[in-house]
């Protein structure tokens, strides 16, 4: 089953940096070329957005990433193809997919699971649908061996997150009310909320919304997450370089880099915004094998 290599992962090591992209942003090759420079280096879970036209709890940087990855033609089925792609060029790195509600529905809740396994998907997140109405989701990602992940926010009370965990594989903790990309934020309150949670649960916890700087990713470590997740710092990263590959195009060519500038800019900017972050992955020991692995939901 693909969700044996999210609880490989959490067995090897207990903190991960996950860097969120959005499948094709901007080209799809150059989407690809982004995840594996990313795991080379050293970020040890991706998670993965499929585009979609309404984003609704993505902030400006990831709903622009979104409309660069739709106008390079990046599908549903494109974007299966590059998560196969990353599955067979990093195995052991989990692959975690953040999906919208009409693209799920649009092919069916048990064949969407089907098709996200066969392309290498370990988990799914798809952050409108409500709890109470995920239930046939829950069931299909259980059925195809993907982890299924709900998300909690600062209104969530400690019974309600207990509630939340009782049948999924992982929370995702988002450290902001709101959508994301939103940068700094009360550190005090996304750290109770994290602490809230890991007393609420045993289950793997997923920080993200707003975290930018090392100093997030080491608090969100501190409060208890096994995965920080950094999108939108990327995400805009990401346009800058764009925007400097476009800003260099011959006189009378402006805005029209070729595939080589486009690329060697991009890979700068993410480079530079993601590096820093990897220096707050310390990777302490576990007290046992089996001290992360997912706790069992049947």
């Amino acid at each position: 089953m693909n969700r044996d290599v999210l609880v490989a992962a959490l067995a090897r090591q207990r903190r991960h940096l996950s860097p969120f992209l959005v499948l094709g942003d901007p080209t799809p090759e150059l989407s690809l070329e982004l995840a594996l420079a990313a795991v080379a280096a050293g970020a040890t879970v991706l998670e993965l957005g499929l585009p979609f036209s309404d984003p609704c709890a993505d902030g400006p940087a990831i709903q622009a990433a979104t409309r660069r990855a739709r106008a390079a033609g990046v599908s549903t089925r494109e974007a299966f193809a590059l998560v196969r792609a990353l599955a067979d060029a990093a195995p052991a790195v989990p692959l975690n997919l953040l999906a919208y509600a009409n693209l799920v529905h649009a092919r069916g809740t048990a064949a969407f699971c089907e098709e996200a396994v066969a392309a290498g998907a370990t988990s799914l997140l798809v952050p409108d649908i409500p709890f109470g109405e995920d239930l046939e989701l829950n069931a299909a990602c259980r059925d195809h061996g993907l982890a299924f992940v709900r998300m909690v926010g600062p209104g969530t009370s400690a019974a309600r997150i207990a509630s939340l965990a009782r049948d999924a594989d992982l929370l995702y903790v988002a450290a902001l009310q709101g959508v994301t990309g939103a940068a700094g934020g009360d550190a005090a309150q996304r750290s109770e909320l994290l602490q809230r949670a890991r007393a609420a649960t045993d289950r793997p916890l997923q920080s993200g919304f707003g975290l930018s700087s090392a100093a997030d990713v080491r608090a969100a470590f501190a409060s208890g997450a096994a995965i920080a997740i950094v999108g939108s710092h990327l995400a805009r990263a990401i346009e800058r370089g764009v925007a400097l590959a476009g800003a260099t195009a011959p006189a009378g060519m402006e805005g029209a880099a070729t595939g080589a500038e486009l690329g060697a800019e991009v890979l700068r900017e993410f480079r530079a915004a993601l590096v820093p972050l990897l220096d707050a992955v310390e990777v302490p020991q576990l007290t046992s094998p089996n001290a992360s692995e997912l706790p069992s939901c049947s």
